[in-house]
């Protein structure tokens, strides 16, 4: 779907404005992108930060002899969202009959979560082999919280490429627009010469792509 609607931009783009109309009608929808992935990953920062003190108070439901729906089901007001209501789909799940381990298998597969996942597994390693539930999932709880812990380190320490990425995608723009309020027909040879227009979309192609690359360098991915 994505696909085809920059498809249908980058055309309508060149309908409008010829050459460089590919790149800048192809803008909006790689901004969309952009957006909806950041979306995405503070969602799943939210639901990383919640889901350690979460499972802690499980384990200490666990410790006094609760089984693990009633557990679950004990701390679900005292979660945040979105984890909140990811919860009580697993505690009405388990009402009717289906396995907890399948039940945070599907919310994994969901959310594309690997934290889930790790709960969904450690849960389907007790139920298989048996051992101490409390002692597996104090040890997933470990492995969640050092793990945030490393990605506000990073966070903190990939600040500087953040903002250089934010910088080098807006200084070409500025300086062109301030060029221009001395200059109105400096820029002009770039959108009615044919030269200029090749060179404008490949200056908005590098510029995406040194942003991109930029930015993947200041977001290393974490693993605990």
């Amino acid at each position: 779907m994505t696909t085809a609607w920059s498809a249908a931009a980058a055309a309508t783009g060149f309908a409008w404005a010829g050459p460089i109309g590919v790149g800048l009608g192809a803008v909006p929808v790689i901004v969309r992108r952009a957006q909806q992935k950041s979306e995405a990953r503070k969602r799943s920062e939210l639901l990383a930060s919640e889901l350690a003190p979460t499972l802690q108070l499980v384990v200490g439901n666990l410790r006094i002899g609760r089984n693990l729906p009633a557990a679950i089901s004990e701390v679900v007001d005292s979660a945040g969202e979105p984890l909140r209501s990811m919860l009580a789909e697993v505690v009405t799940q388990a009402r009717l009959g289906d396995p907890i381990d399948e039940c945070f298998r599907r919310l994994s597969d969901r959310e594309q979560d690997r934290h889930l996942g790790v709960v969904a597994s450690a849960i389907a390693l007790h139920s298989r082999h048996g051992g101490s539930l409390v002692e597996i999932l104090e040890g997933v709880v470990e492995t969640i919280r050092e793990e945030d812990r490393l990605r506000r380190d990073i966070k903190s320490l990939t600040a500087d490429g953040r903002l250089s990425a934010v910088v080098l995608m807006l200084m070409p723009p500025f300086a062109l627009a301030f060029v221009s309020l001395f200059n109105p027909r400096y820029a002009e040879p770039l959108v009615t010469d044919s030269l200029g227009r090749a060179m404008s979309v490949t200056a908005v192609v590098l510029g995406l792509v040194g942003w991109r690359w930029l930015r993947t360098l200041s977001r290393p991915e974490v693993m605990a």
